[in-house]
């Protein structure tokens, strides 16, 4: 098992961030790594999907169930194979905005236990760089 944390300070309010990046139509624009993606409906507790990422040369295809929603505080999604995983989502309000947290833990079978490591060091720098990425947007966008 590996565990990856991701955190980055958004100067929008919570709702705005919340809205944002729970609407998966706009998925694509932020992360490094979503080619396309399917879902069953509203982003809500049950709801499935499958992603399609680029893992350096690779396209996979990677499963994905809500299984926690608190809105607008708190998403998990669970993902099976290939890589079996939990990435939970946290919105908090701070002075300056929202502090947005993923932590992911990974849950590798078989083979794969032996690349977790540096499947975590390339997923951490992946999420850095899409927080970097949503935090541009969504600062770049007049006060509403």
């Amino acid at each position: 098992m590996a565990k990856i944390e991701t955190s980055v300070e958004i100067a929008r309010p919570v709702s705005e961030v919340w809205e944002y990046l729970t609407d998966l139509r706009n998925e694509k624009e932020w992360s490094t790594e979503v080619v396309d993606t399917t879902y069953s409906g509203p982003i809500q507790l049950g709801a499935i999907g499958t992603d399609t990422r680029r893992w350096g040369k690779k396209v996979v295809k990677w499963d994905w169930k809500v299984t926690a929603y608190e809105a607008p505080r708190r998403l998990t999604l669970t993902y099976g194979p290939p890589m079996n995983a939990v990435a939970d989502f946290t919105f908090e309000p701070t002075t300056q905005g929202t502090r947005l947290t993923c932590t992911t833990t990974l849950k590798p079978s078989s083979w794969m236990r032996l690349l977790a490591p540096v499947i975590a060091a390339e997923g951490r720098r992946a999420d850095q760089k899409q927080f970097a990425k949503a935090k541009e947007i969504l600062e770049s966008r007049k006060a509403g």
